[in-house]
């Protein structure tokens, strides 16, 4: 056991959860403070909170092992994806979505398409997709805890599990809030405090890759991997801010319309900085001096216990790789709690039920579909990228016709947003399960496929009708009321 590294660490998550206590306060039984911190959210707040989220586990451990595993082209193919899908967001769907003073994903779909078909199908794609992404962040929990404490994978996944839940349902998204910005700083400033002490090590950033790739010539190389692997990688992440929910609600909190453009731009700015850093020295250095690391999801843990000897400075990086777990678990999980109770319960079973049960009714679900995540987090797959990469293909080969035509369309109508989710749901899950294209490719196939489905079922089917166009038509210059 790593006794100073653990005391940090236990110091600051405990930090995290008197936040969540504190929190609970400003939320009692209101469900827009839970959901959407009172939309009361700054853009400095915003950014920082948006660049957590999305920098999870899988960017402080999982985007430096896929980058030792398959090389810095791959990585930077995701990166570029991101910080291009980051502007396309602010562009397309911010205004619009914030405007519409919802709280959810599925409530848009509500609000535009007005189908119990479709109120029922999308909180369901969400559901699967965002637990899957849980699965991913748990894990990186897990192999944390396993290096901080001695102890067995499957106990680490539990005890850090409850932590993480016991403070979302506490606190919601003011919780999130305030600790996705200390998260997202501590994170920033570790992953670049090790670049630094890495290519201060060799005398600069050519150095190190120079050995890196006279080591393993295929880390710098584009052909690695075909061609449609790269632009599936690309494409997946440049469509992630669009519909991943836990990042769209990130421009339901904010105060304004401005506010979530801004923040928006901000938060890829500060991400592209810690990623490109990050992952030139980190995933370098593993073929250096730990080519023989067997779970490539290790490295990070490896690369700070080399350069970082001080131990209160080696739980302090340790705490960051914590905090990149936190602060997207607590995001995913509140974004499924808000699908099941917000989309499911009260829209089919309990339309009247009051504020104060379906505030008790969240806190309970989150438990749920946290202890959920945690039993198939206990025999996850390898690289935690691909796992959760996978389940953004997946979203946003269903959901993504749907919000940026039912935007910026007026034809659309609810027949092609059903036909669309549907088609676009099964055709990525059978090739992914179910043929051999590489890896992450298979959503060049299904997304134009379900653009197209969307398109002609609209085209051929009744006209939306006039007052839910004329809304969304407003939503794009003016703030609704309600």
């Amino acid at each position: 056991m790593r006794t100073v590294e653990f005391v940090v660490t236990v110091l600051y998550i405990v930090l995290c959860v008197g936040i969540g206590i504190w929190a609970n306060k400003r939320v009692s039984n209101s469900t827009d403070d839970y959901w959407v911190a009172g939309r009361k959210v700054g853009t400095f707040v915003n950014a920082w909170a948006l660049m957590a989220a999305l920098a999870s586990g899988g960017s402080v451990l999982g985007v430096n092992a896929l980058g030792f595993r398959m090389g810095i082209p791959y990585v930077f193919a995701m990166f570029a994806g991101a910080a291009a899908g980051f502007p396309l967001a602010a562009a397309l769907v911010a205004k619009p979505l914030r405007n519409l003073r919802i709280r959810t994903v599925p409530e848009f779909f509500k609000l535009r398409y007005r189908s119990p078909w479709v109120d029922f199908l999308v909180p369901l794609i969400v559901v699967i997709t965002m637990e899957v992404y849980v699965v991913a962040q748990l894990k990186a929990a897990g192999v944390t805890a396993v290096y901080l404490l001695g102890i067995d994978y499957n106990t680490a996944v539990i005890i850090t599990s409850v932590v993480f839940i016991l403070y979302v349902s506490i606190g919601g998204m003011w919780a999130i809030t305030l600790t996705d910005v200390i998260q997202g700083v501590l994170m920033v400033f570790m992953v670049l405090l090790t670049a630094l002490m890495v290519f201060s090590d060799f005398g600069g950033i050519t150095p190190v890759l120079v050995q890196a790739t006279t080591a393993n010539p295929a880390y710098g190389a584009v052909r690695a991997m075909p061609i449609s692997s790269y632009l599936g990688a690309f494409v997946v992440w440049f469509i992630a801010a669009c519909v991943i929910p836990h990042l769209v609600m990130r421009v339901f909190s904010t105060r304004d319309a401005r506010t979530a453009r801004l923040s928006l731009n901000y938060a890829v700015l500060i991400y592209a900085f810690m990623i490109v850093f990050g992952v030139l020295a980190i995933s370098s250095v593993g073929h250096v001096y730990f080519a023989d690391l067997k779970d490539a999801d290790m490295l990070f843990l490896k690369v700070i216990e080399r350069y970082l000897p001080n131990r209160i400075v080696n739980g302090l990086a340790v705490s960051a790789v914590m905090a990149a777990v936190m602060s997207t678990t607590d995001a995913l999980i509140l974004a499924v709690t808000s699908a099941v109770v917000n989309d499911l319960y009260v829209r089919f079973v309990d339309p009247a039920a009051p504020a104060n049960k379906v505030y008790r009714l969240s806190v309970a679900v989150t438990w749920i579909a946290g202890l959920l995540a945690v039993f198939f987090a206990l025999n996850p797959p390898k690289l935690l990228t691909m796992l959760y990469t996978a389940a953004v293909g997946l979203i946003g080969s269903s959901l993504l016709p749907s919000v940026v035509l039912g935007i910026w369309w007026k034809r659309a109508n609810a027949q092609g947003a059903f036909a669309s989710i549907l088609v676009g749901a099964f055709l990525y899950g059978y090739l992914v399960w179910f043929t051999k294209l590489p890896a992450l490719s298979h959503i060049l196939i299904s997304l134009p496929v379900s653009f197209a489905v969307f398109y002609l079922v609209s085209s051929m089917t009744q006209e939306p009708p006039r007052d839910v166009v004329e809304l969304v038509a407003r939503a794009h210059s003016q703030e609704i009321a309600g």
